[in-house]
């Protein structure tokens, strides 16, 4: 038995429709996902399986294809879980009463406070902040020098410290300054490897001031506070705010328009 659900996915902020076609045939037992799911959306097949025996239901011993229509757009994330749970149920036989019916789902981003009295809690293991400061040469108009201030709770090993933030900085000039992934409606890329602008060593500031913060930490994880992706956050907009002190312009997209870095037309 064959049972369609429509669904919603995303490609970048613009919402498409998604058929999510759910079919139970015999055969031994497997349960396929197809139509470009990514590693997430392949996932579901262990979170909808948990899910169906929580609400009380058999889960079918069947073959299981559930396929994610249009076919050739990649889906991505966990919100196909909830068709693809609705479709599995109804196709084993039951719930008429999901007709015409409409369902929602929301991703709840709940987090407990460090230390939590209750079990299994969920925590990050620390939040932290930066801030960064882009100076420019005025008579070349280039990034003369990037300061950046890390919050870094207890570090453990400075050295390590500073490579990481001096690492998201040089990462982070390339996104802001010359750097253009461009796909199509498919999210297909659509430039050749040497056309994306990759940020280069020459490019790199003659100066990257790393100022790692310590402050009395928490109590896990040795009192360190994770410095991961955070180092890539402040630097365009730094960069952006320093070309407009220079020359009064709001620049807007990435990479950073008429700049000594942008790419001649």
């Amino acid at each position: 038995m064959v049972v369609c659900v429509d669904s919603l996915g995303l490609q970048g902020i613009e919402g498409y429709g998604v058929r999510v076609e759910c079919d139970l045939a015999g055969g031994l037992p497997a349960f396929e996902l197809v139509g470009l799911p990514d590693a997430a959306v392949k996932e579901a097949r262990e979170r909808v399986r948990s899910a169906v025996k929580n609400c009380g239901f058999s889960f079918p011993v069947s073959r299981i294809t559930v396929n994610l229509a249009p076919a050739n757009r990649r889906k991505a994330g966990t919100v196909y879980d909830l068709p693809i749970l609705l479709g599995i149920l109804k196709a084993s036989g039951g719930l008429d009463a999901l007709n015409g019916q409409e369902f929602y789902g929301e991703y709840l981003g709940k987090t407990d406070p460090l230390g939590a009295p209750v079990p299994n809690p969920v925590s990050h293991v620390a939040y932290g902040y930066a801030t960064q400061m882009c100076i420019l040469d005025r008579e070349t108009g280039r990034v003369k020098k990037m300061v950046a201030a890390h919050d870094v709770g207890k570090a453990v090993n400075p050295l390590s410290c500073e490579g990481q933030i001096e690492g998201g900085v040089v990462m982070s000039l390339g996104y802001a300054l010359t750097e253009q992934y461009p796909i199509d409606e498919n999210c297909k890329p659509t430039a050749k490897y040497g056309m994306l602008g990759l940020f280069r060593a020459n490019q790199i500031p003659p100066e990257i001031q790393a100022i790692v913060v310590e402050k009395p930490g928490l109590n896990v994880a040795g009192g360190a506070i994770g410095i991961g992706e955070i180092t890539s956050i402040p630097t365009a907009p730094a960069i952006a705010d320093a070309y407009f002190r220079l020359d009064g312009q709001r620049r807007l997209t990435l990479p950073l328009e008429n700049t000594p870095y942008a790419r001649k037309k």
